[in-house]
């Protein structure tokens, strides 16, 4: 069944559009929105059960910014 989560990412650097871009190039991600607030980006993943949610956390810990 597909599932769809919201990360919610805070960047130490970059500007939240830049980062976007790479955030949607991300496995599983479908949407990826810069925000205002405490954090910086909203990222709407959608895959296949929920136990590779923690496998698009990692990729998206490794995206620079």
């Amino acid at each position: 069944m597909l599932e769809t989560a919201y990360m919610l990412i805070s960047l130490d650097r970059r500007t939240p559009a830049e980062v976007a871009r790479a955030v949607r190039r991300v496995p599983g991600v479908v949407e990826a929105h810069v925000t205002l607030g405490n954090y910086d980006i909203v990222a709407v993943v959608s895959i296949e059960g929920t136990k590779g949610f923690s496998d698009v956390a990692t990729y998206l810990k490794a995206v620079e910014g």
